[in-house]
């Protein structure tokens, strides 16, 4: 069971593996249940720099998200947005188990 309600969906979708020649295979997608805050703050990329984003997704325990997908988010008045994750931030208890993971686009 989450800790914080988990309402929304987004659509994460992964670059397939390259084959010898180094042409991109097939993409894959698939669809996780999360909670999306469309909020604007400063946030520190992977590297360290300070980034804008734009929108805050909470997923339950630790999924496989990486930074190359592409997640697509389609809100309540359907506007669809679909960016690339700027930051992944697992949230752990005091044991080290994963609670939930932040995802800033």
């Amino acid at each position: 069971m989450a800790m914080v309600p988990m309402k929304q969906t987004v659509t994460i979708t992964r670059k397939g593996v390259a084959d010898e020649w180094g042409e991109g295979g097939v993409p894959t997608s698939f669809t996780l249940k999360c909670r999306v805050d469309e909020r604007t703050q400063v946030v520190q990329n992977q590297l360290g720099n300070e980034v804008v984003s734009g929108m805050e997704i909470l997923f339950n325990k630790l999924p496989d998200v990486r930074y190359d997908d592409v997640i697509e988010y389609t809100n309540e008045l359907g506007v669809t947005i679909k960016r690339t994750p700027i930051k992944i931030e697992p949230v752990r208890m005091p044991n080290s188990k994963p609670t939930m993971t932040m995802v800033h686009l």
